[in-house]
């Protein structure tokens, strides 16, 4: 379904996925590069003590779930950037990144003062980056963790990556690092209202330069577990 997506483009992302997709070419530009014009971001810190608990919960049931691509692929760990994704330090929470949660996430009208709080949660955090730990995850695989440097060699050797048309599911070949993994998951911050019913992140994989996925999930907590609320209406592929 992906590689056929790719290849038809927008209008059949929205006719068959029901949602509105972002196709991103990655230009090949040295990660050098990159380095020298990256905004600026905030210093990572430890997830606050009262978010610590369910924003693992929530983590360690999105990993190997279906919201994106190659969640339950074969692997022996699962590999993840050591820190949640956040926005550049000058940029506006209501309006930057590729997904915006104030405009790609869309409640139903008896749930909008509900969710509003999840959003003013966002707009109070969405630049705050929290150091995550591996030992917190509740999950039958190992969590590797790895911080920028590993990060960019990972995606130099994925960078040019693509799946066989008759296997899309192909996990990239990987140096001995980074044997057993499949995929580069990442993370945001988990965002709550006030009364930590109502969750919401932002879930990524990378793959290479024509590989991966990136969507906002909303989750609503049900006795003691997660459901996951159908209110994303938008996801990046590349």
């Amino acid at each position: 379904m992906i590689d056929t997506m790719r290849t038809k483009g927008f209008a059949f992302a929205v006719k068959h996925w029901g949602i509105r997709s972002a196709f991103v070419l990655v230009l090949a530009t040295s990660f050098a590069q990159q380095a020298t014009t990256a905004p600026p971001q905030s210093t990572p810190t430890p997830i606050p003590p009262d978010r610590v608990k369910e924003s693992y919960e929530i983590y360690s049931q999105l990993l190997p779930g279906r919201e994106i691509e190659w969640g339950n692929v074969p692997r022996s760990f699962w590999l993840l950037e050591d820190t949640t994704k956040a926005l550049p330090l000058d940029s506006s929470c209501k309006t930057a990144g590729m997904l915006n949660p104030h405009q790609d996430v869309h409640p139903p009208e008896p749930r909008q003062a509900d969710f509003g709080e999840v959003l003013a949660d966002y707009d109070a955090h969405c630049h705050d980056r929290y150091q995550l730990d591996a030992t917190e995850f509740h999950l039958k695989l190992p969590v590797h963790l790895l911080d920028e440097d590993a990060q960019n060699r990972y995606r130099r050797h994925v960078f040019g990556y693509l799946p066989p048309k008759n296997n899309i599911m192909q996990a990239p070949p990987t140096p001995d690092e980074f044997k057993g993994a499949a995929g580069l998951h990442s993370f945001t911050a988990v965002y709550f209202n006030r009364a930590h019913t109502l969750a919401m992140t932002e879930i990524g994989m990378y793959c290479g330069g024509l590989c991966g996925n990136w969507r906002w999930v909303v989750l609503e907590r049900s006795n003691d577990s997660w459901k996951i609320l159908p209110w994303a209406t938008a996801s990046v592929i590349s």
